[in-house]
């Protein structure tokens, strides 16, 4: 196909402003400019993840945390998507509590957890194995801890603020829009606690990586391109960016989001995805028993497109 324009089917998991680096390639048009056409949604309901829409052929590239991948690989799966080019590279959920948090050096104490009510993230098993791993590796048993789990967001919000719970563990603009409320405080950012892991990433099926790589190579171009301008955008120019996918959100709470996700390092400014990111996120799927054991790199995840 070299010369020509290509139709490409883009979808995400979710919405969410975690996912700039999508909405930035998107609405910048680096990837038309890279001669795609692409076609970009949310994953429909109808699939219980985006990675079963890549197998029903209803999409040919997704953003999907990598950890899909791996668990396939666990149950035996002889191939499974590879993820070739990395979106997030730190967890990027936040955790709020009801009260204030103590003022000084001390802040909130780890040990403010133990015996806790928390609303945990209900609509992906990751986000809540990152936030134990976090409570595990800081002496907090998530056994001693009372959970009110498997809630829709709107759902979650509204049990937090219906005072059902001490903390709650939210995405952006989720987190912003209580912040701003007043309704919690933060307590806790997932992201520098965990440091820097392959949280989320895009992945097409190996049949689409060799039947179409001049398509691929193509969209990861156009993808490091938008990645540089998101490194050097400030947070006013990337909100004004992405408005049009938040249309019932307040600018300014994009903004500070936005802000918030860039002052922990967040989105990678390469699409490289690299080898200790990928296991240190395994890390985690270890420790929560999503895995029995340890996948290799290469079988997960392709470098062919990013060197």
């Amino acid at each position: 196909m070299t010369g020509g324009r290509y139709p490409l089917r883009l979808l995400e998991t979710f919405r969410t402003v975690f996912y700039t680096p999508i909405y930035v390639t998107v609405a910048g048009g680096y990837l038309e400019s890279a001669g795609l056409d692409v076609a970009f949604d949310t994953c429909p309901a109808r699939f219980p993840h985006p990675l079963s829409a890549l197998n029903n052929q209803a999409a040919d590239i997704v953003q999907s945390g990598i950890m899909r991948s791996i668990i396939a690989a666990d149950w035996g799966g002889e191939t499974v998507p590879r993820h070739f080019a990395e979106i997030n590279s730190r967890d990027g959920f936040f955790v709020l509590g009801r009260n204030p948090v103590p003022a000084g050096d001390g802040g909130l104490q780890w040990t403010d957890f133990a015996g806790s009510t928390i609303i945990p993230v209900g609509f992906s098993p990751m986000p809540w194995a990152s936030f134990r791993y976090a409570l595990r590796n800081n002496g907090v048993a998530a056994e001693g801890l009372t959970l009110l789990p498997d809630l829709g967001l709107e759902e979650a919000v509204d049990a937090f603020r219906g005072g059902q719970a001490d903390f709650i563990h939210l995405p952006e603009p989720a987190a912003e829009q209580l912040l701003a409320e007043g309704v919690g405080q933060l307590a806790l950012a997932l992201g520098p606690v965990n440091g820097h892991i392959a949280y989320s990433s895009f992945a097409a099926t190996n049949h689409f990586l060799e039947t179409h790589a001049e398509v691929v190579q193509r969209f990861v171009e156009g993808y490091a391109n938008a990645l540089i301008w998101l490194a050097g955008a400030a947070a006013t120019e990337i909100s004004r960016a992405i408005t049009p996918f938040f249309p019932d959100t307040d600018p300014e709470l994009l903004t500070r989001a936005i802000n918030r996700y860039q002052s922990q390092d967040t989105w990678p400014t390469h699409p490289h995805l690299a080898r200790p990111e990928y296991e240190g996120l395994q890390d985690i799927l270890v420790d929560a028993g999503m895995v029995k054991e340890r996948q290799a790199y290469e079988k997960v995840v392709s470098t062919a497109f990013t060197g």
